[in-house]
């Protein structure tokens, strides 16, 4: 794998394909609702990867800023994902955002998915 293949930031992506495979889901996208911590409006987004500090998901017609607060509610699998999280970076319709809430069970559900990932790369060995 050459170094532009490689994962560059200090927290691998898990991508929602990868995360959909996992959960056994069809391929169908996973709804992420964004609402903010202070209001009552919600929207959904479509989740493009997670990992351990946080997420990154596809969001048309926001207006969310670096540093809003927000609370985001999600299935994963038949876990139930919730949590709030700063905005740290906004880019057309994306948005990536950091956990703010690191309650003990979301920890692990993201440790047992990064095990996971790491044992089907172990068994799927090396891509050609």
């Amino acid at each position: 794998m050459s170094t532009t293949d490689q994962e560059r930031r200090v927290a691998p992506r898990i991508p929602a394909d990868t995360l959909q495979r996992i959960a056994q889901q069809q391929e169908e996208d996973i709804d992420v609702k964004i609402a903010p911590t202070t209001g009552t409006y919600e929207q959904v987004a479509t989740l493009r990867d997670i990992h351990q500090n946080g997420m990154c998901f596809l969001l048309t017609d926001h207006v969310l800023q670096e540093d809003d607060i927000i609370h985001i509610d999600t299935m994963l699998g038949d876990f139930a994902f919730e949590t709030d999280a700063i905005v740290r970076w906004t880019l057309g319709s994306y948005v990536g955002v950091e956990f703010l809430d690191s309650r003990a069970r979301n920890a692990a559900l993201l440790a047992e998915l990064y095990t996971e990932k790491l044992l089907r790369m172990l068994e799927d060995g090396p891509e050609h």
